[in-house]
């Protein structure tokens, strides 16, 4: 989505960044009765791209994340795993990883490799994925 199209859904809080030069463009939705804002995301590699929103609960806060990892780019997910301990977390979005363990339908790769090794090495990490493809060909 380019900085001139405007996309509106009613009931909900829009978080954007635009597509640009060096961005695909995301967006995160919250409903907009639930408080939420903006937060600044830590580094999660040069070329990775990460946005981040806080909720704001009743008793604590979750902060959300949508990043998108182009295929030659690197995640460096250790600030992220830091900020975790620290807080409720949520990570979703496009890391182009491929590994059996992640119900990958495509060849293993390196990626899929290292975020394998961040699910078994980090035992609070949790995988949510119902084993259907995030992205189908054609």
């Amino acid at each position: 989505m380019s900085k001139d199209q405007q996309f509106r859904l009613p009931g909900y809080q829009q978080y954007s960044v635009p597509k640009g030069p060096n961005s695909h463009g995301s967006m995160i939705l919250v409903r907009a009765t639930i408080p939420s804002s903006e937060v600044e995301p830590v580094h999660c590699g040069d070329g990775v791209e990460a946005q981040a929103v806080r909720i704001h609960l009743a008793y604590d806060s979750l902060v959300v994340y949508n990043i998108y990892k182009p295929p030659t780019k690197r995640l460096e997910a250790g600030e992220l795993l830091t900020q975790a301990t620290q807080e409720l977390v949520l990570v979703a979005g496009d890391f182009n990883a491929h590994h059996p363990t992640i119900n990958s339908t495509t060849r293993m790769s390196l990626d899929g490799r290292h975020l394998v090794e961040l699910l078994t090495d980090v035992p609070e990490i949790t995988l949510i994925n119902t084993g259907e493809p995030t992205h189908i060909l054609g």
